[in-house]
């Protein structure tokens, strides 16, 4: 029966995705797409390309500080956050996030609890940021400005960032809840017969442990503005793509908004972590920018070859990196710290 369940979901996700790119394609010419993607202005191209690998530096330099571990260097972990970037792209409903837990585990030999509790943290720290962005820009655009209701997506965007911010001080507590229920459900069943359930159980308590020895370093001031970093560095990678895009349109520097585009990548970001999220996002992605970037004031004969060439080139450049990565921390030649400090 799960089997079953899960063929049908993929069907249905896989079936939406074609249903939106069929959708937004029969709104334009393919010839429009092709010709935005032929004039591409390469010279804000290639830096947004470039910057990705300084984005790498950065995250991997945030999971560093979180792990807090000296037998992983930070070159380890900017590979380690390129690969999961690819799968990211590539697969739905941010389930990519579990291949920078097995790469540590596997590559470099950290507990899963590890990998868990620093990838969480790392999760809820970037949810904060995003939240906190996208009112920041709302409020810069010009609130009621366009089409759509700004003062609702305020209100949406600042209950979404206080219920980040409970879990990111909370998280140790609400997790000791969770475990406290579980203890109880044991109590009254019969589950624990179960290895699974044991291991499971086990693994979470030893997360928690972990989520509480970084709560106890007192790091979060230094990873809080390590994400705000990250996070505009992202988005402005994505300022220079959609640029090189719309400059032969005849959009310039001054015709477009950092934080409108902020808005417009913010909401194709988000529609990521939707379970409707399609293979590698085609389709979901596109419909999420071009449905705010049209309500943002342009046209859908401009958004949409923006969006599809945006992505498509985001999506190549990035996977092709991640296997790159792949391809070299599995080499003969790739050597890694065997050493195992005592943690501190």
């Amino acid at each position: 029966m799960m089997v079953i369940l899960r063929i049908i979901n993929v069907i249905v996700v896989v079936g939406f995705g074609i249903f939106l790119v069929y959708y937004l394609l029969n709104k334009v010419e393919i010839k429009t797409i092709k010709d935005a993607f032929l004039n591409i202005y390469k010279p804000t191209m290639v830096l947004g390309l470039s910057i990705m690998f300084l984005d790498g530096f950065l995250r991997g330099y945030r999971s560093k500080i979180l792990i807090g571990s000296g037998r992983i260097r930070l070159i380890d972990l900017f590979f380690v956050s390129h690969i999961r970037n690819a799968f990211n792209m590539v697969l739905p409903a941010r389930t990519g996030e579990l291949s920078y837990i097995y790469v540590l585990q596997r590559k470099f030999k950290f507990p899963v609890e590890i990998g868990v509790s620093t990838l969480v943290v790392a999760l809820v720290f970037d949810q904060v940021i995003v939240f906190s962005l996208i009112i920041i820009s709302i409020i810069i655009v010009g609130i009621n400005k366009y089409s759509v209701s700004s003062t609702t997506v305020i209100f949406i965007a600042l209950a979404l960032l206080a219920v980040s911010l409970m879990i990111l001080f909370f998280l140790s507590k609400i997790i000791d809840i969770i475990i406290k229920v579980l203890q109880w459900i044991f109590n009254r069943t019969r589950w624990t017969r179960f290895r699974i359930i044991n291991y499971l159980y086990k693994k979470l308590v030893d997360i928690n442990e972990n989520i509480k020895i970084i709560q106890k370093r007192k790091i979060y001031t230094k990873v809080y503005f390590l994400s705000i970093v990250i996070r505009i560095v992202k988005f402005s990678i994505y300022y220079f793509m959609i640029h090189s895009l719309m400059k032969p349109m005849g959009y310039g520097f001054p015709d477009l908004n950092y934080w409108v585009i902020l808005l417009a990548t913010a909401a194709a970001e988000l529609s990521a972590v939707l379970p409707t999220h399609a293979l590698a996002g085609l389709g979901t992605y596109e419909f999420a920018f071009v449905w705010v970037f049209v309500m943002l004031g342009f046209s859908e004969s401009i958004a949409i070859p923006v969006g599809f060439n945006y992505h498509i080139i985001n999506l190549v450049f990035t996977v092709l990196v991640g296997i790159l990565s792949i391809l070299i921390i599995v080499m003969p030649f790739y050597k890694i710290r065997q050493h195992y400090e005592k943690e501190t």
